[in-house]
């Protein structure tokens, strides 16, 4: 029976410490929440009011796709984390290389990552020709890459509204040379990195695995409170 107890913990504590750790329990801070916040009153279990805290999102928007098709956030996004990377087509081949040779290298590393490619088209709204199919070059499968086409305007308000909004902080990410931003289930912003260093990529698929982990985390902490509920209230 020790035996056993003790092979049981040998298995299991290695993946208990990781999810101690992944689910924030101690004071380091994996992932945070960023971009403009403001305060609500909402009603809490016990309708008494309390001071709660609603962080931006990224609203819903459609654009083109390879082929012409309509690209539909709430659709192919929602309830989804992802990974938006915005591209000029002068710097595809800079900003894609070392991200193109870790997914070749690594791609099981990348199991978890879904990605939304910003691309410009011309002024009145035409996808380019030679248009560059990133989720073909890098061999990712339909549901995990999209190359999508805005217009150059468009393409700037989502960057600059959207995903990289203003804020009176000094030394915000969004105020350095960071072109990829994740954002989690919720639509929240949960990080922005370089993609041309290694070290950057490195970061961005621990942050992609931690907010996975502590949202399905989360989730199964919340349908077990409702079905131990469920079964309290029929008993």
């Amino acid at each position: 029976m020790k035996r056993t107890l003790v092979l049981v913990s040998i298995l299991f504590f290695p993946a208990l410490v990781y999810i101690y750790f992944a689910l924030g329990i101690p004071k380091v801070v994996r992932a945070p929440i960023y971009g403009p916040r403001q305060t609500v009153q909402v009603l809490d279990k016990k309708s008494e009011y309390k001071t709660d805290t609603v962080y931006h999102t990224i609203p819903a928007f459609s654009c083109l796709t390879t082929g012409g098709l309509v690209f539909d956030s709430r659709t192919k996004l929602n309830g989804r984390s992802y990974l938006a990377v915005f591209l000029h087509p002068d710097s595809v081949q800079i900003m894609i290389k070392q991200l193109a040779e870790d997914i070749k290298i690594n791609r099981k590393s990348y199991g978890y990552a879904r990605f939304v490619f910003f691309l410009p088209t011309d002024s009145a709204g035409n996808v380019p020709m030679n248009a560059a199919d990133l989720t073909r070059d890098l061999r990712l499968g339909t549901d995990t890459g999209y190359t999508v086409f805005v217009t150059p305007a468009k393409l700037d308000s989502l960057h600059k509204q959207y995903y990289m909004p203003d804020s009176t902080r000094k030394k915000e990410p969004w105020q350095t040379t960071n072109d990829v931003v994740l954002i989690d289930r919720l639509g929240r912003i949960r990080g922005y990195y370089n993609i041309r260093y290694a070290a950057e990529l490195k970061k961005m698929k621990e942050d992609v695995n931690h907010i996975l982990l502590r949202d399905e985390g989360v989730q199964t902490l919340e349908e077990s409170k409702v079905e131990q509920k469920n079964e309290g209230s029929t008993q």
